[in-house]
């Protein structure tokens, strides 16, 4: 393999022909070795090194460096990945998702170490003070969502009616995550009185909780015949509707009342359910079974 001397810049990192680059990358401040990291030309070899290198760097100076790049959210302002980030090594020379692929790949690592969390959540908080990108406040949030130091900072956010609703949902969670017990009733209320993509995210958090809330079976069953109403719309407009989203609901609110004895499901081992349409008409039973429970006990849960 061809050897090169690197030379670092404010533009990125330059290769050219020469001595071997072991050497040059050994001490290098963190900043140039993610520039190392996130270019597609550097040799497997000498990527590896730096990688090396950078996760040998105390989690603080790791974490500073990692976050601008975080903070600049998904590339060309998707709302969700349209590329799946697997491996750095050759993910950064995917065009246009390397360089995100490969921040993401180091910024999960610094934050999975349990060894590094009390050194990293410091970080996350000193940066939360500053001017942030809904993409970096959002980083930091997901970081933080599990760190009791940072629940007044979470707290602020989550009652800030100014705030991004995305944010406040998932400072929420957090909450949920943290202090279930303390925040149960003032996120319920915020969910009633959001739209539903919110309420579905919120009660999919709350469906796994312990404690059975009439509140939460009511939401839930809400979304449920909300999503079973849009399907049949659908089919009545002659398009084909599954019947899933509605057998999720089901299958969390199952989850929910399960100390309840009850269980919504059907056998899907059952005769009825083999075929190309039995999974189809498994999901169609098993909601069946949840609205008829429903029609039964409402008035046991609606207040």
């Amino acid at each position: 393999m061809r050897n090169y001397l690197v030379w670092l810049s404010l533009g990125g990192v330059l290769l050219v022909p020469g001595r071997s680059l072991q050497g040059a990358i050994s001490g290098q401040s963190p900043s140039a070795l993610l520039n190392i990291l996130v270019s597609p030309d550097i040799p497997d070899d000498q990527w590896k090194k730096a990688a090396e290198e950078f996760l040998g760097l105390s989690p603080d100076r790791a974490t500073r460096v990692l976050f601008p790049e975080i903070a600049k959210g998904l590339p060309g302002g998707y709302t969700y990945a349209a590329y799946n980030c697997f491996d750095p090594l050759r993910d950064r020379k995917v065009p246009g998702w390397g360089r995100y692929c490969v921040a993401h790949w180091f910024w999960c690592k610094e934050l999975a170490c349990s060894e590094w969390r009390k050194a990293v959540s410091a970080v996350l908080l000193e940066l939360w003070a500053q001017p942030l990108s809904f993409a970096g406040q959002m980083a930091l949030l997901n970081g933080l969502c599990l760190d009791p130091q940072a629940e007044n900072a979470i707290v602020s956010l989550f009652v800030d009616s100014a705030a991004d609703v995305q944010l406040r949902t998932e400072a929420a969670v957090g909450l949920l995550n943290q202090r279930e017990a303390k925040y149960h009733r003032m996120v319920l209320e915020f969910a009633n009185q959001s739209a539903p993509d919110v309420q579905d995210r919120l009660f999919r958090v709350l469906a796994h909780k312990l404690s059975v809330d009439p509140a939460v079976v009511g939401l839930g069953f809400s979304l449920l015949l909300q999503d079973l109403d849009k399907e049949k719309a659908a089919r009545q407009n002659g398009r084909f509707a599954s019947e899933y989203g509605a057998f999720n609901f089901a299958n969390d609110l199952n989850f929910y009342l399960g100390n309840l004895g009850l269980n919504f499901e059907s056998d899907r081992k059952a005769a009825r359910y083999e075929g190309n349409d039995g999974i189809e008409l498994w999901y169609h039973d098993t909601v069946e079974n949840a609205v008829s429970w429903w029609s039964e006990n409402k008035q046991k849960y609606v207040q």
